[in-house]
């Protein structure tokens, strides 16, 4: 199927890729979050592996921290994907966002986002780098440009066995939005489209990330389907800040498929590692500008 506009060159940078590095040389592993570009990138690639004949890998990091609707999508299309005979891996950190708060860390702040590296970048290093071992790979990723400058980059070689290549660096939102419609029409799985438009409010809401992020306050995910995680973001920050850890706890009880806890009380640690500079704190910012959401959000 020919994508008109702009959003034909998607298609043709994936194209040149399979001339350049070719899927009978290196596996092609692409990137899924379950978010709008990665699932443009999914499903271009899945039309490119239906159009040569070869078959992808796809790799989804579940972190514990995406929007339970935006998971179950996620988790019903790597089935469907599975179900074309493609090979799917769902990577995990070794620990929960909650085991290492309530442990190790501070919440996370601007220039000390350790939850980025302990729950995203070390769970697909370990397999992307078990899997260099045995394949030369090419990891697609779905990032773009206009949403961060460092992102301006098209094919990158890490060395001889492991390159990443972002097929959508010059694309558009809307370029995006329309590719998702155009290809999972092609591919018979316009449920897709249908379902992830209706998270991001038919394509008016921009980004999402961990529900549990104390460096995000409005959300318009959240706020349209789950306002109720940003009181328990909430509420979670406020026992941490406090003291008060055995409360993170008592939310896991209460809220075992949203505050995942392994450890026990007796692991909780007592210590504040960000050294309670309370009066510069983004954190403490964070939460005022919460509670003042939450009180429009009530109203």
């Amino acid at each position: 199927m020919e994508v008109p506009g702009p959003t034909a060159a998607i298609r043709e940078r994936l194209a040149r890729l399979y001339e350049r590095l070719p899927p009978h040389e290196r596996l092609w592993l692409v990137s899924y979050s379950g978010g709008k570009d990665s699932t443009a990138l999914l499903l271009a690639a899945l039309a490119l592996a239906r159009e040569r004949g070869f078959r992808l890998a796809v790799v989804y990091n579940d972190t514990g921290g995406d929007p339970p609707e935006l998971r179950a999508l996620a988790l019903d299309v790597l089935r469907w994907v599975a179900g074309m005979g493609h090979e799917i891996f769902v990577t995990r950190p070794e620990r929960t966002f909650f085991d290492y708060l309530l442990t190790r860390y501070s919440p996370p702040r601007w220039n000390f986002r350790w939850c980025c590296k302990r729950l995203k970048e070390l769970p697909f290093r370990r397999l992307v780098e078990g899997l260099a071992r045995r394949h030369k790979v090419l990891n697609l990723v779905g990032t773009r440009r206009d949403e961060a400058r460092w992102r301006d980059w098209d094919v990158r070689a890490v060395n001889g066995r492991l390159v990443y290549a972002a097929p959508l660096r010059d694309a558009t939102a809307g370029e995006v939005w329309r590719l998702v419609e155009l290809l999972a029409r092609e591919l018979d799985a316009e449920w897709i489209h249908r379902r992830l438009a209706g998270l991001y409010a038919g394509g008016r809401v921009g980004r999402t990330g961990c529900w549990y992020c104390p460096l995000v306050v409005r959300d318009s995910i959240y706020e349209a389907l789950r306002p109720e995680l940003l009181r328990l973001k909430l509420e979670v920050l406020e026992a941490w800040c406090s003291g008060r850890r055995e409360r993170i706890l008592e939310l896991a009880r209460e809220r075992p498929d949203l505050v995942r806890v392994t450890v026990g009380e007796g692991e909780i640690s007592r210590d504040y590692p960000c050294g309670r500079r309370c009066g510069a704190c983004q954190v403490r910012k964070v939460r005022e500008r919460l509670r003042e959401l939450m009180g429009a959000v009530c109203c």
